[in-house]
Formats: C-alpha cells, sequence, structure tokens
C-alpha cells in the first residue's frame, strides 16, 4: 500500500510543477477540496501507515485485497475516497473506481477511475479534473497518466487560470506531456480560446514546468504614435546556461523600418552585468540612415580588494531617444557616459584607474576624455592622539574626442591635516590642505603649455545636536552648524576646462569646500556659512519633519569665476538663502519644499514643492511646482500633477499632466488604463508630450514638436512567467517620472 500513496504523491508533484506559481489577483475558484476535521487534526509520526475505511473489505493477506462502498483510504494528509478499490500484488496493480477523490497538501483530483502499478511508474486517470490547492490552476484531462515514473501525460487536456462557471481564457490541446526531470512541458495541438472563441492555434508548443528560467516567446507589445507609426515587438527569451540568457526583440516600425534589439545578462562568479544592442537600419524617416544603440553595464569582484565596474552608453545621433526611445536612457537625457573602472581597496587606502568619455547630444563641442585617470587616496591616518592626515593624488590624460591635438596631462596632489574632535553632542573639524597642480597643456591656441598652481586651503566645521521632548510621543532635535572656509586668490584663467563646471547650489551645496567640479578652477574665498536643522520624531524614530536654513557670508569678494569676465558667478556679499522641508502631515500627507532666495531675500532665484497623497502604494496623488529664475537664457516654471488611482478591484487609472505656466503651453500629458484579474490583464496608455529635435554636429534645435502616441499591452496569466504589471511602471516612461518622498511613511 506504501507504494500505491508514493505513486499518487508523485502525481501530485509533478503535476504542481506547472509554470504558474500564484495569481497575483485572488479569484474564487469552485475546488472541490475537502475540508475534514479529522484529517486536519491527525499528525501520523509514521507517515508510511495506511488506514483503510470502507462498508466492506474482502482481504486475503498479503496478495489480495479488495473493498467497496465508501472507501477511504488516508495516510498524514492525504485521503482518496472511491466507491471501490482493489488491490493486486499478482497483477502489480491497484485500482479505484467510482468517484474517485483525491486530495493531499497540494493537489485536488477527481475523476472515473485510476489504475497504478504498484511501483509507482505507470498510472492512468480517466475524465480526471484537476485543481491546485491555494492557486486559481485547474483542467481537465481525458487520460491523465504517469508513464515510467517521469513522464505526466494529460490527452484532450484543458488548462486555465479563470473561475470554473466561465473561464475566460482556456488552453485547449490534444496533447500535454510533461517532463519530470528536465522541467519541460510539450503541447500538441493547442488552441488558445479567450471568451470561448478560438484566437491562436499553436501546433507545437514548448513551456517551462518549473520556476526556472526557460527558453521561448514572451508578451508582445503594440502601440502607435506620430514617429514611427505602428508598432509591434515580439520578446524572444534565449535562455543559454544558467549563468548567461538573452532576449531578441524585433520591433516593427512602419514608419522607420525593423529595428532588432538584443539584451545579454551573465552572473559568472562575483561578475554580473548587461550588454543591450538595437539597431535600425536605413531608417525611412531619418535619411535612410542606420541607427543603434550600444549599452553595457557591469559590476564585480576579482577578489576580496579589487572590484571592477563599466557604465558605457553610446548612440548613432543625437536624436535617437527622441525618435526611436530606449528603455536605457530617457528622452530628456542629454549626456550618455561611456565609464570603466578598475579599483583596489584597502582599510584606509584606495586606488582607481579610469577611463571616460562622454557623448553630449544637441553640443557640436566634444567634451575631453580621460586616457586614462589615476587616483590614489590614503585617509584618517592617525598620527597622534589628536591630528590625522590624509594625501589625495590624482593623474589625469585628457583628450578631445574631435580632436586627437588637443590633449593635456594634469598631476595633482592634495594633503590635508586634520583635528577632528568627535563627541556625543556635536563635533569640531578644523583642517589646512595643500593643493599642488601642474598641467602640461597642448592645444591649437597654446603648444606645450606647463603650468604650476598652489593654493592652500583652511577649513573649520562644527556641528552641535540638540535634543527634548516636544510632547509624550515626540522629540525634537536642533542642529546647529557652522563653516568658516579660507582659499587665496590664483589667477586661472589659462587653464583650459578639462572636467570643469559650477555645482548646484542647495542648502547642503553650502558646506561644501568647492563651488566647482573637478580641479580646474579652484575658486578663493574668505567667508562663513550658518545653517540650522531642526527635525521631529515620533517614539518609534521615525522622521515625521525635516527643516533645514543657511546662507553664507562672504567676508572678501571672490575674483574667480569659470569663465573669464562672467561677474555674474562671483561671490559678493552673502549667496542665496537656501532651504529645504520635508513634512509628513500623517501616513498619507506629504510636503516637500527646497526653496533658495536671493542675496536680499527679496524674490525666489530656485524652488522645487510637491504635495503627495498616498492611500497605500497603490493610490497616489502628487502635485509639484518646479521654479528656476535663470538657467541657460531662460527660466523655468513649470506646473505638473500626478496621479494612480485604483477605479474598483480590477481597473487602475494612472495619469499626469504638466505645463509650462511661462509659455502657456502643454509639456506633456499622459493618461492609461489598466485592468488586472486572475484571467489575464490588459493596459491602454495615451501620451502627448513635447520634444526637440536637434540639427545633428550643428549643436542647435531646429525645431520643437509634439509626439503623441498610444500603446496597448495583453497579458494571459497562467502562460509563461508571473509577471504582474504595476501600474506605477507607466509613470516611469514619461518625461517626468515619479519620485516618491524619501521620508515618505506608507
Amino acid at each position: 500500500m506504501r507504494l500505491i500513496f508514493l505513486s499518487f504523491f508523485f502525481v501530485s508533484h509533478l503535476a504542481l510543477a506547472n509554470d504558474v506559481k500564484q495569481s497575483p489577483v485572488s479569484c474564487a475558484v469552485n475546488n472541490p477540496r475537502i475540508e475534514d476535521s479529522m484529517l486536519q487534526q491527525l499528525k501520523w509520526d509514521n507517515t508510511s501507515q495506511v488506514f483503510v475505511k470502507a462498508n466492506h473489505a474482502e482481504i486475503n493477506y498479503p496478495n489480495r485485497a479488495s473493498y467497496t462502498g465508501n472507501v477511504n483510504f488516508r495516510q498524514g494528509n492525504t485521503l482518496i475516497k472511491a466507491d471501490n478499490a482493489k488491490y493486486s500484488e499478482a497483477e502489480n496493480i491497484f485500482s479505484a473506481t467510482g468517484n474517485l477523490f483525491y486530495q493531499d497538501d497540494l493537489l485536488t483530483l477527481k475523476s472515473n477511475s485510476l489504475t497504478t502499478s504498484l511501483d509507482g511508474k505507470n498510472t492512468k486517470l480517466l475524465e480526471t479534473q484537476y485543481w491546485l490547492n491555494g492557486m486559481s490552476v485547474h483542467g481537465f484531462a481525458k487520460n491523465f497518466l504517469v508513464e515510467d515514473g517521469r513522464y505526466l501525460v494529460l490527452n484532450d487536456a484543458l488548462f486555465t487560470t479563470c473561475p470554473d462557471h466561465q473561464p475566460d481564457w482556456s488552453l485547449n490541446a490534444k496533447q500535454i506531456r510533461i517532463d519530470s526531470e528536465n522541467d519541460w512541458a510539450t503541447v500538441e495541438q493547442a488552441t488558445l480560446e479567450i471568451f470561448q472563441v478560438p484566437v491562436f492555434y499553436f501546433p507545437y508548443l514548448t513551456l517551462p514546468v518549473s520556476d526556472k528560467r526557460s527558453s521561448g516567446f514572451l508578451y508582445p507589445t503594440i502601440g502607435s504614435n506620430s514617429r514611427n507609426g505602428l508598432e509591434l515587438a515580439i520578446p524572444y527569451y534565449w535562455n543559454i546556461a544558467p549563468e548567461y540568457d538573452l532576449t531578441i526583440t524585433p520591433r516593427i516600425m512602419t514608419e522607420r523600418g525593423l529595428q532588432l534589439a538584443t539584451e545579454f545578462r551573465y552572473l559568472v562568479d562575483e561578475q554580473q552585468g548587461l550588454f543591450n544592442l538595437e539597431y535600425l537600419h536605413d531608417d525611412r524617416s531619418y535619411e535612410n540612415q542606420s541607427r543603434y544603440l550600444v549599452y553595457w553595464a557591469h559590476a564585480g569582484s576579482i577578489n576580496d580588494n579589487w572590484r571592477i565596474s563599466s557604465d558605457f552608453t553610446h548612440v548613432s545621433d543625437d536624436n535617437y531617444f527622441n525618435d526611436i526611445g530606449s528603455t536605457f536612457a530617457n528622452k530628456t537625457d542629454n549626456q550618455l557616459i561611456k565609464n570603466l573602472e578598475l579599483s583596489y581597496y584597502q582599510q584606509d587606502w584606495w586606488l582607481n584607474f579610469k577611463l571616460q568619455d562622454i557623448q553630449v547630444l544637441g553640443e557640436n563641442k566634444s567634451p575631453y576624455r580621460l586616457l586614462p585617470q589615476i587616483s590614489l587616496h590614503s585617509y584618517q591616518n592617525r598620527l597622534n592622539r589628536y591630528f590625522e592626515y590624509d594625501v589625495y593624488s590624482e593623474f589625469s590624460a585628457f583628450e578631445r574626442s574631435d580632436n586627437g591635438n588637443d590633449k593635456a596631462n594634469r598631476l595633482h596632489i592634495e594633503p590635508t591635516l586634520r583635528i577632528p574632535l568627535n563627541y556625543l553632542s556635536g563635533s569640531l573639524v578644523s583642517e589646512m590642505s595643500l593643493m599642488q597642480t601642474w598641467y602640461q597643456q597642448s592645444d591649437q591656441h597654446q603648444q606645450n603649455q606647463s603650468i604650476s598652481r598652489s593654493l592652500a586651503q583652511f577649513r573649520l566645521h562644527g556641528i552641535v545636536n540638540f535634543e527634548r521632548d516636544f510632547s509624550k510621543e515626540l522629540v525634537q532635535t536642533l542642529e546647529p552648524q557652522i563653516q568658516y572656509l579660507k582659499v587665496p586668490y590664483e589667477q586661472q584663467s589659462h587653464i583650459n576646462l578639462y572636467d570643469t563646471a559650477l555645482l548646484r547650489d542647495d542648502y547642503h551645496g553650502l558646506f561644501r569646500a568647492r563651488r566647482f567640479s573637478g580641479l580646474d578652477r579652484i575658486a578663493d574665498t574668505d567667508q562663513v556659512t550658518l545653517g540650522m536643522t531642526t527635525r521631529i520624531k515620533d517614539h518609534r524614530n521615525i522622521e515625521t519633519l525635516k527643516l533645514s536654513v543657511g546662507q553664507t557670508f562672504y567676508l572678501q569678494e571672490s575674483q574667480m569665476s569659470l569663465i573669464e569676465g562672467n561677474n555674474t558667478e562671483q561671490l559678493k556679499g552673502q549667496s542665496a538663502l537656501a532651504g529645504e522641508l520635508d513634512f509628513s502631515i500623517n501616513n498619507r500627507w506629504y510636503v516637500s519644499q527646497a526653496i533658495q532666495l536671493n542675496q536680499n531675500q527679496s524674490a525666489i532665484t530656485q524652488s522645487k514643492s510637491s504635495l503627495d497623497y498616498r492611500y497605500g502604494d497603490n493610490k497616489i496623488v502628487q502635485l509639484s511646482h518646479r521654479y528656476v529664475k535663470e538657467i541657460n537664457d531662460g527660466k523655468i516654471n513649470q506646473l505638473g500633477v500626478q496621479a494612480i488611482w485604483p477605479i474598483n478591484h480590477e481597473w487602475t487609472f494612472v495619469g499626469n499632466y504638466y505645463r509650462d505656466i511661462n509659455l502657456n503651453r502643454t509639456i506633456e500629458s499622459f493618461a492609461g488604463l489598466q485592468y488586472e484579474s486572475c484571467c489575464w490583464a490588459i493596459r491602454v496608455q495615451g501620451y502627448r508630450q513635447l520634444q526637440a529635435q536637434f540639427n545633428d554636429g550643428l549643436g542647435q534645435i531646429h525645431q520643437q514638436e509634439f509626439d503623441t502616441g498610444i500603446n496597448f499591452s495583453f497579458q494571459i496569466r497562467g502562460l509563461g512567467a508571473n509577471d504582474k504589471q504595476e501600474a506605477q511602471e507607466m509613470l516611469s516612461q514619461g518625461l517626468f517620472s515619479y519620485r516618491r518622498p524619501y521620508y515618505l511613511k506608507n
């Protein structure tokens, strides 16, 4: 009898190996699972024991036994019911007929009859209904067979994840054959029916029957827009090996042609990465030019000390993202990084090798590339109880991308002596740095020019932490901080700009020691910066409010600017007053504000505001405003709203709207609807957004036009991977994606 139950146990586990693990939407399926109190309460210590109950039994031990009338077999949590059952060792079979019912923790079966060999290798059930307990997967098979203890064969079978009474879709196959050792299912002569209407015929189909990755077609996407016409993309997933896979996606665009996109992923030992290639031959809407994108991201550990990484993106032309689009960059991106780094780390020092190039979209002047940059930083080296020192050194070889004769070598050494005083209630750090830089420049204006620059820097930074009970439930902190920074002036206009730009101003930027990125400009200053931060936390130490205000006062007028003669960049009197506010009003409402006032606090120079209402992860409304008084000889004044809101259990609305207040025009509008059930999901999106078109090679915007389009996707739950579509993902496809506030509580 033990072999009989092993046979059933094998059948149940093999059937469970279906690809559908769990339906993302709860569905009521009419599963005839018996909630037998005795079955639930029995905890057998010896699961090989079989208990039999019947109205009548004839037993010729140990060769033959037959049971009739309300036959019940139990072994642990496994139950078999039938009208009649027979066991014959001579014939090597066990059979049961009449209202056959089988149930264990995983599977429920109803059948007319069952016949199985005592070794469990061959089993046959006729007219069988099956259910996977706790899931919405069920179906019917005229013959339900186990062959050679390895293959599960379902003849004239139906498979669905929809409720019994009226399945929205079903897969009807002549035969489904599952190989338990290779985790593969072959389906022959299958018809996909949606709402009882045949929509697709598969003469032969292979499917995975476990959570292992397996090759096959993924769901297609369909769309239409004013740039590309009608679009159809059909991805094919190729499981090359456990550590490699490749997704190949042909994408048909009626206005442009056929694009082929490949995405290669790898995970080998401590190395992982992604390589993507997109290629469109003879774009009919772009003067029959070939257009492409290359993307490579890698991160890995060679050993405990060595790390290697890459971040490489390159496109064929400035308008690639505007016209064709890609998941590896946004239409608003205008700088594409090509970066390769090799790093060595020790406890108190690190060494870094870097190769870098930048592709600037819409600019006719190419930036400098690093070939290479070598950096060595030794930090927090203790001299004694009070003093410590750092040494940062860097060698950079620059070369302009479009002109190999325009190049430079730069060597920078920066030792720092520091006195760190740290206490429970605050800290005071004073440090002195000597910045020594040597240049060897060579370009069309100045040949082989050698430059040496020496600058000293003194910095004193202190912060104090106060704390008090704001109420029985709340604690308030007060964190004033002060910084004094002194750097002398030195003429630097004869140094070209290789990797230097003006850094963004905000509250945290007030306490930086540098105004510019890179090393080609080091601004002179004699300044004092004052700042104050207050926080309110609840009894769980969760921050509900954070308010910061700060300003820099210049004791001496700065003479340094990024570009010679640009007086607007020179520092006088005092900086803008910068403030930031993050406030969780309650578990649903959240306010975020970052603002800068001019030197006289009479006008706003920059502002970024948002008001969030979040009723759970799937109910979100965000109102935002962005203002910049002066940027690239223009102004930004934008108002936007984004929303994700379920209409009911199945339907969800997603939308956004952004408007330029100055120009009185819409920048982007987007609306999407998603329907999702246990059986299938559908998503429809419509959008209209402003995009700029560049004159390639000229670095000029020759026109601004609107792109309008609609996208459509459809998924059947239960065929292929269980990839639930999140409605919030639709917002990431626009120009302005949703940003969840950092301190937002659920």
